[in-house]
């Protein structure tokens, strides 16, 4: 989930176009996120946000702003954020303001008018400076998105795995006995465990976890 399009230099990129996120957690809980974050913390009200089913657009920088599309597909259990910055409105506000500007510097032979640009410059520079602090802001929370997703699967996990606890060593000999056959040792059920305890869970747990994954949990034990 790194952000490999992140520049390197100094200076923000200029009215990027397109951007794509990665995040391990399902689309439909990603797309919950998103419209909280832009209601809760970048003061978006309802009318504001235009949603769909895994889709959402914003305007970044008010009215005149960019059109912001974000459309959420996945592969696994990757969410894919596909992010489309358009800047339509600011781009027809220039070519309005540069002609009167120059029309006007003609018509009065003066380069007044064409200070008015400075105005527009100004606009531009919001605007950026909107779509950069989203981009930002998104890098920072899409990674305690991912955190919190797995805590509340890991806590809901947990109440199930509670009435299999005293199961623990019983499965674990069933798949103790199961690697031998497939693979000679339990070289891999160890690795399992091991990977499994390194996420959070305890040594019961972990056992427990691949017991469900390898169909070793009876109806017996369900009930």
């Amino acid at each position: 989930m790194h952000d490999r399009e992140k520049s390197t230099s100094i200076l923000p990129p200029m009215f990027p176009s397109s951007r794509r996120r990665y995040v391990r957690v399902p689309p439909e809980y990603v797309h919950e996120y998103l419209i909280h974050l832009l209601k809760e913390n970048l003061q978006l009200k309802n009318e504001g946000i235009k949603q769909d089913d895994f889709s959402l657009g914003v305007n970044l920088g008010g009215k005149l702003g960019a059109s912001l599309s974000i459309h959420i597909t996945s592969e696994g259990d990757v969410s894919i954020l596909n992010l489309s910055f358009k800047y339509g409105k600011i781009a027809v506000l220039a070519v309005s303001l540069f002609s009167a500007a120059v029309i006007l510097s003609v018509l009065f032979s003066s380069a007044v008018p064409m200070l008015g640009i400075a105005i527009l410059l100004l606009l531009a520079y919001h605007v950026n400076l909107e779509v950069i602090r989203f981009l930002d802001f998104l890098n920072e929370n899409l990674p305690f998105l991912e955190k919190e997703y797995h805590r509340q699967v890991l806590m809901k996990n947990r109440e199930r795995w509670r009435k299999h606890l005293k199961y623990a060593r019983e499965f674990y000999e069933k798949l103790r006995k199961r690697h031998i056959e497939i693979w000679g040792n339990t070289n891999v059920l160890d690795y399992k465990i091991k990977d499994y305890q390194s996420r959070g869970l305890t040594y019961e747990e972990a056992i427990i976890k691949i017991a469900e994954e390898e169909g070793v949990i009876s109806d017996q034990h369900r009930d």
